[in-house]
């Protein structure tokens, strides 16, 4: 009985005392983001992207940023020409957007990113320790955009 009550005592000991959490064990740290990016998820009607630049100037750092979010729209490029002919609901906008290949894709994105891309929300900070500004910001394409540009295509082909 003795042993019983022994062990339960060294046990609720350690147990109180507190255990090490897994970021002591590990060392790692907690990176929180800039924006709430749950509230910026893409959907059938608009597109997001989280984009940072970083520049001793200001407007270097903003100009990054901007270049940026338009390379990571082109990444999207295939899901975004997509869910336009989906949306667009007409099956000659789906079969011309059927036989394009990505790089055409790319095109018609690019060409919302330069004319339509608008940011949402938008963070400049300054490192001290490095001298440089850094700007997070998420900017948004809508859809509606890409299915005029596609429409527009297809009376006007792109010319490469």
């Amino acid at each position: 009985m003795k042993k019983i009550l022994l062990t339960a005592v060294i046990l609720s000991i350690f147990t109180s005392c507190g255990s090490m959490k897994n970021k002591d064990i590990t060392g790692e740290k907690e990176i929180k983001s800039a924006f709430n990016m749950k509230k910026y998820e893409d959907n059938d009607d608009i597109f997001y992207v989280e984009a940072v630049g970083e520049h001793g100037y200001e407007s270097e750092a903003r100009q990054q940023n901007f270049e940026d979010a338009r390379l990571q729209f082109n990444l999207k490029a295939g899901a975004m020409v997509e869910t336009a002919a989906k949306r667009d609901g007409t099956n000659s906008l789906r079969n011309r957007v059927g036989t394009m290949d990505i790089e055409t894709k790319r095109t018609v994105v690019t060409r919302a990113a330069q004319s339509y891309m608008k940011e949402a929300e938008g963070k400049m900070s300054y490192s001290e320790d490095r001298n440089v500004y850094i700007y997070r910001s998420v900017y948004t394409i809508e859809i509606d955009y890409i299915i005029e540009l596609l429409k527009a295509e297809w009376k006007y082909p792109f010319v490469f």
